[in-house]
């Protein structure tokens, strides 16, 4: 009989799964390399083979990154980012801020500001679909939970929750040089100490209350290392100051209630932007919520962050110190240049152009350590382990007091030049919503039929007796006279580089 046959061949061998490694584990793992620990304990401890653990080691920045970022839930296992990384990035930060905030949020609610943020970063081929959510919800470890009862019923401080929860997002992901808070401010560009007394008490919210008034819009960064150019807004496209005038210090634009507009604003953002895509750069900046403050479309190197309506000023860095320090520098020149005329027996003129100049002048000497004062005074502070700078005082107040009174000129009694600089603060710099009050409707209708010119900047300078643009002959005799007063002193190299470079640009324009 014949034997049955026996099958000896061997059983497949089991294929060993690869291991995947949490972000966290990750992390773990090169603490334990760096801290001096055998490679080969570490591998045989998370079960993972020694190149494996070496391919964790050459990818370490891209590891300690996403840790740190908060961009990636520590569960995930892979770092896989999205097409859409703007999008997503946006997206996840209002999740947060819903967080901080108590507010409840489904799947239906993040489709739609998932589709609202696609349209307003110009992703027009972008579908939210439940695939995209669930792996978009996998990606950041987000699950949508029951909110508690008394969670909702709680009240909640919103500056709390903005300075411990929303702010540090941003400073998080942000370096402070690229950190950026405007603000703007009206300006009674040619008011005098000697007029105070008929605006003392006066709100100067509307237009023909406020002769001579301007917005400055001023911004800089958190490290003070820079300040954006001013953007002064006016009343008149065309004041008659600017004939022959093709190019300014400053931004400018105008309308007929010289305030921020939502059309102004949105120029300048983008023009900023296509300024920071230049050199490369990511920016956040912070704006107040304002009418005149929209959602820009198409930014590609700037983030808009806007304070809550709710939120105290005191969390707006220009309002800390900035702003008070260009505007007390800004009266002292005009008292100077006022006390000037009267020592000279000359009649005082003042033009808007003359304000440009000498607000350009004011902001170069606002220092670094003004500005690093004003954002810590509003709870900025750097996420990212930088050495506070030291701490400055706020520019002190200058007195012309005793000067104006040997010229022959009495100022108010008691008035401060604090008092003075801050008389205009409450002077409105942005438009508001069309229901803004009666009063601000009846004077919009009286103007609909153009720019408001009635009480332009050139009343006290009518246009026969501007002076008439120099010669190239009369500026290269000018900048001599300069050149021999500014040698007699002691001169640094970045003012002999400057007037090198202004004879350069004289000598560059041809013969008129």
């Amino acid at each position: 009989m014949a034997e049955a046959s026996v099958d000896t061949s061997t059983p497949p061998a089991t294929v060993k799964k690869k291991k995947s490694l949490s972000i966290e584990e990750k992390i773990d793992i090169i603490n334990a390399v760096e801290s001096g620990k055998k490679k080969a304990e570490i591998a045989a401890e998370y079960g993972i083979k020694k190149n494996s653990l070496s391919s964790i080691m050459k990818n370490k920045d891209k590891v300690l990154e996403a840790f740190e970022s908060l961009r990636f839930d520590p569960k995930r296992k892979r770092l896989r980012t999205a097409f859409y990384t703007d999008l997503e990035e946006a997206l996840v930060r209002w999740y947060r801020i819903a967080q901080c905030l108590n507010v409840p949020v489904n799947g239906p609610m993040l489709r739609l500001k998932a589709n609202d943020f696609a349209q307003k970063l110009g992703h027009n081929d972008f579908k939210c679909s439940n695939g995209w959510l669930d792996r978009f919800k996998s990606r950041y470890g987000l699950v949508f939970r029951a909110q508690p009862e008394e969670a909702t019923g709680t009240s909640v401080d919103p500056s709390i929750v903005w300075h411990q929860n929303i702010l540090p997002y941003y400073l998080n992901d942000y370096h402070p040089k690229n950190v950026f808070n405007v603000k703007e401010t009206g300006l009674l560009y040619r008011m005098l100490p000697t007029n105070t007394f008929a605006f003392k008490g006066e709100t100067c919210s509307i237009g023909k209350l406020c002769k001579d008034r301007v917005t400055v819009v001023v911004g800089t960064n958190m490290d003070g290392s820079e300040k954006l150019p001013l953007l002064i807004i006016g009343k008149n496209p065309s004041p008659h100051c600017f004939k022959g005038i093709k190019s300014l210090p400053v931004d400018y634009e105008a309308n007929r209630m010289a305030w921020m507009t939502s059309d102004i604003f949105e120029r300048w953002m983008q023009k900023l932007d296509e300024k920071f895509q230049a050199q490369q750069r990511r920016v956040v900046i912070f704006v107040d919520s304002f009418p005149a403050h929209p959602e820009v479309k198409n930014l590609k190197s700037i983030e808009l962050a806007f304070f809550p309506s709710c939120l105290s000023s005191k969390f707006i860095a220009m309002k800390q110190g900035v702003i008070k320090s260009l505007k007390i520098k800004y009266r002292h020149c005009l008292i100077k240049k006022f006390l000037s005329s009267v020592e000279g027996s000359k009649e005082f003129t003042f033009s808007l152009l003359d304000a440009v100049d000498t607000l350009h002048l004011c902001w170069r000497a606002i220092t670094p350590e003004t500005i690093i004062k004003s954002f810590e005074e509003a709870g900025f502070k750097s996420q990212k382990g930088e050495d506070d700078p030291p701490s400055a005082g706020g520019d002190t107040g200058l007195d012309l007091v005793p000067h104006a009174l040997k010229a022959g000129v009495e100022l108010p009694e008691g008035l401060s030049v604090e008092e003075y600089a801050a008389l205009d603060d409450e002077l409105e710099a942005c438009e508001r919503a069309p229901d803004g009050g009666s009063e601000w409707n009846k004077e919009r209708k009286s103007d609909e039929t153009g720019f408001d010119t009635s009480d332009e900047e050139d009343i006290s300078e009518p246009l026969e007796t501007q002076p008439s643009l120099p010669s190239k002959t009369e500026a290269t005799t000018a900048l001599d006279t300069l050149k021999r007063f500014l040698r007699s002193q002691d001169m640094n190299d970045g003012l002999h580089n400057s007037l090198a470079d202004l004879e350069n640009f004289i000598n560059s324009i041809s013969p008129k």
